[in-house]
């Protein structure tokens, strides 16, 4: 009767060896499909365009950052429209004409989702993704850099598919307020 149990437990044991052997040996075959669908996506925008507000005048003040704020430093706002919140970073972006120029992104990495964090202290130049080590530059040059639009936040490294997706900003008075996102 010990007999029978050790070979049910011997069976037991080397049955579960060979199922985590398989799981493991199938990951990399999985994240190689994986990642060859998200590199056949590199370059497109597959988001969906919201409009926070029709026009500046009816935005309320939570869509908006003083401008005196900015000079500080980037800003973090969550953007509430109906049941979704888009994070945003708000920050002035100094470009290579020696202009500040009001900008705002959406702080979801295109990767896999995680939240990015704006580089370049005062002035915003870039985000870097603490997950998987994607990184985005602000093309800072109004001529635009390397074929790549003023403003746009550009994978400059790491796995990141497609850019970050922007916020689009309206100055009026002293307040610079995002008027469309993208999620």
């Amino acid at each position: 009767m010990v007999n029978e149990d050790r070979r049910n437990v011997l069976k037991i044991f080397i049955g579960s060896s060979v199922a985590l052997s398989l799981g493991a040996l199938s990951t990399p075959l999985v994240g190689s499909v994986i990642n060859a669908k998200a590199l056949a996506l590199k370059g497109e925008y597959s988001s969906v365009e919201v409009v926070l507000c029709e026009n500046v005048d009816n935005c309320p003040e939570e869509y908006s950052v003083p401008i005196s704020e900015l000079r500080q430093g980037p800003k973090f706002v969550l953007l509430k429209k109906g049941n979704m919140a888009i994070p945003a970073i708000f920050g002035l972006v100094k470009a290579t004409d020696g202009k500040e120029y009001p900008a705002a992104y959406n702080t979801v990495c295109t990767h896999f989702g995680c939240p990015v964090n704006p580089t370049g202290g005062k002035y915003l130049m870039g985000f870097a993704c603490p997950c998987h080590g994607s990184f985005f530059t602000i093309c800072n040059n109004p001529n635009g850099c390397d074929g790549k639009p003023f403003l746009e936040a550009y994978v400059s490294g790491g796995p990141a598919p497609r850019p970050l997706r922007p916020i689009k900003v309206v100055v009026k008075g002293d307040r610079v307020y995002a008027v469309k996102a993208y999620i």
